[in-house]
Formats: C-alpha cells, structure tokens, sequence
C-alpha cells in the first residue's frame, strides 16, 4: 500500500491527523503534500483547521485534517455507482478451438 492510500484509508474511517500525529502513527513526514494529492486523485474534499501545539520549548501551530462524514458518503456511493463489472469471457469449447 503507498503512502497515499494509507493516509487516504486512515481519513475515511473519520479519524483526523496533523502532521505530528501522521508522522508518528502513518510514517507520512509531508503531510500538507499528501492532502493535496488526495483531493486531486479522489476528487474529496479534505477539510482542515489551524490548532496550536505543544513542541520542543513552546508551542507551534499546525493544521489538522479529517474528511467530513457527509464528504465520505458521497465517495463511497460515487464508487459504488462507478464499481466496474467483472468482465466475463464465453468459454471455448475444446471442440471450438481445435478449428
């Protein structure tokens, strides 16, 4: 699995990350990057807020992801619509293919 699919995944089940969290717990160290392909390649809307943190001194400010409940029911029934369907081949009959 790449590290888009992992974040991808990780934001479907309605958890939210900032990039402290998705560094530690999905191995993501350009968080902000990530967000952006995954809007682009799904098509979802990533929301986001600023939040202050505690780091190494003080405090810094970070953004925090999470797509919406609403958003993720949209991709999920846009997928299903779109899923293909197996493709089935007419088998051939060993007497068809001797010909």
């Amino acid at each position: 699995m790449t590290k888009i699919e992992t974040v991808f995944e990780a934001l479907m089940t309605g958890k939210s990350y900032n990039r402290f969290q998705a560094e530690r717990l999905l191995h993501d160290h350009c968080l902000h990057s990530t967000i952006s392909t995954i809007e682009k390649k799904y098509r979802i809307t990533v929301s986001r807020k600023y939040e202050t943190v505690p780091c190494h001194g003080g405090s810094t400010k970070v953004c925090r992801y999470w797509i919406e409940h609403e958003e993720r029911d949209r991709f999920n029934t846009l997928k299903a619509k779109n899923k293909p369907q197996p493709v089935t081949k007419p088998r051939r009959s060993l007497h068809n293919a001797n010909q």
